[in-house]
């Protein structure tokens, strides 16, 4: 009995592990080949960071987490390029005044969109087997 335990939280430990690594490469190569601001990349790795601890953990095929893991970060990375384009149009047309208005707008906006994707993400990986049972109850 000890031993089925011991084995799975090493195996847990380990898809841990890997998630990091595999966020770290991600988060790597997309700042690598393409030109990012430098709050896309802390919202990338808060992204990263956070999806990691709290959907790797989870019983579920380690290459649907790493799927979308990497979905996430283009998600990530297309939602601030598209907030940044319109930033910029927005000083330019209003004026240097919104980027008052960026600053703070900036890391709540990246907040929808990580708390979204972290919902679906959990509801993708949930099984129709679990939400039999709950349903039964």
């Amino acid at each position: 009995m000890e031993k089925a335990s011991l084995e799975k939280s090493e195996l847990m430990t380990k898809h841990i592990c890997l998630g990091f690594l595999m966020a770290a490469i991600i988060t790597y190569t997309i700042l690598y080949f393409s030109p990012v601001s430098n709050e896309s990349t802390l919202m990338l790795v808060i992204f990263n960071f956070l999806f990691i601890s709290l959907i790797f953990p989870l019983r579920r095929k380690l290459g649907k987490k790493l799927t979308l893991l990497l979905v996430g970060n283009m998600i990530g990375l297309l939602w601030n390029t598209i907030f940044s384009m319109f930033a910029y149009t927005a000083v330019h047309f209003i004026g240097e005044v919104f980027n008052v208005f960026y600053m703070i707008l900036n890391p709540l906006l990246n907040l929808v969109w990580i708390v979204s994707f972290w919902s679906i993400s959990l509801s993708f990986l949930a099984s129709s087997r679990d939400s039999r049972s709950l349903s039964e109850t």
